[in-house]
């Protein structure tokens, strides 16, 4: 496993790892420029693992990143926000609502253009050749199924067809090594270029399953014996030589990576004339409108109102040596604030 380690691209604990190319959704995901568009919460599978919340589970709602969204123009607008170059659509299954799936990619290509990536997560169970031709000619550039059943293979050969970029995605389950790689052995024959192996997370909408399973978490949030599982089935491709590129992405990398990096840009999109930038949050400083100084630093721009407080950036307050809260936010529609603390220049 050691040797295996060192041949690997990428790093295991953090990024992910992986032998071949990594697929260009997942090249975009980690830089932080990838949105994830949750279509609906309807699915006509029930796996036990599913993470899904009880906010979205079995709900016709539509997600944009953490943002609820009320319509089409809601999710161009909240990807723009993010300076997305891509789009990961997912639910529940897509698939399921299928109309309003083509709509957004329309739009989403309409908005940003060709080059704008849109990958999406099926189990195949609904896709046909001729939802598939319309997912296509909408401008699906990469369609990602995740091997449930005999379904799922017919999924794939279809999609294999298509034109587009054809992967499996599937949670690294521990002690399931020979499943996993039967299902990439078959993927590679169908003609799937692609399989991602998901490290198993826990989630408040399947911890108790995977409980009464007897799955446990050292961490709270990787099933442990997951991330081994996965390696040794890479291990496994290379020895045999399958020709399919195998990439492992450990659960932690959601919140340690992808999400910080894409807060970051939304950051960058989204920050106001008073706002600075702190890694991947936003922070700025509310002072007393008692404050003498207030009404010249709002006369000049430098100072604005927000409800019943003044609002300055960090820096100034500091500079000017005035009382003031230092307020730190995720930079999201409103602002998220995570942190608040009395400072005195």
């Amino acid at each position: 496993m050691g040797e295996l380690l060192r041949e690997l691209r990428g790093d295991c604990d953090t990024l992910g790892c992986w032998v071949g190319n990594l697929p260009r959704g997942c090249e975009l995901c980690m830089e932080g420029a990838k949105s994830v568009i949750f279509v609906t919460g309807v699915c006509p599978e029930r796996c036990w693992y599913c993470p899904l919340s009880r906010a979205r589970k079995g709900r016709d709602v539509i997600y944009v990143n953490e943002v609820l969204a009320r319509d089409i123009k809601d999710v161009v607008t909240e990807v723009a926000a993010n300076l997305s170059r891509g789009a990961g659509i997912t639910g529940g299954d897509p698939i399921a609502r299928l109309d309003r799936t083509v709509e957004i990619i329309k739009a989403l290509k309409d908005a940003f253009g060709r080059d704008f990536h849109i990958h999406l997560y099926t189990t195949g169970y609904l896709l046909t050749a001729e939802r598939m031709a319309e997912l296509v000619r909408a401008g699906l550039d990469e369609i990602r199924i995740h091997v449930t059943g005999e379904h799922s293979y017919r999924a794939l050969a279809i999609a294999a067809g298509s034109g587009i970029d054809v992967g499996v995605e599937n949670p690294a389950i521990p002690g399931t090594e020979k499943k996993l790689l039967d299902v990439i052995r078959r993927a590679a024959k169908t003609g799937a270029v692609f399989v991602n192996l998901n490290e198993l997370e826990f989630s408040e909408g399947n911890e108790a399953s995977l409980l009464l399973r007897g799955y446990r978490t050292e961490d709270g949030v990787a099933a442990t014996g997951s991330r081994e599982t996965a390696l040794h089935v890479l291990a496994a491709v290379v020895k045999e030589g399958i020709d399919i590129s195998v990439h492992y992405c450990p659960a932690r990398y959601k919140d340690a990576v992808q999400y910080r990096r894409r807060l970051a840009r939304r950051a960058i999109a989204t920050r106001m004339p008073y706002e600075e930038i702190d890694d991947s949050l936003v922070k700025w400083a509310e002072i007393s409108t008692d404050e003498g100084v207030s009404k010249r630093l709002i006369v000049s721009g430098l100072a604005f109102i927000r409800g019943d407080r003044v609002v300055t950036s960090c820096t100034l307050a500091k500079r000017l040596g005035l009382r003031h809260t230092l307020v730190k936010a995720y930079p999201l529609s409103p602002r998220k604030v995570i942190e608040t603390r009395e400072e005195q220049s």
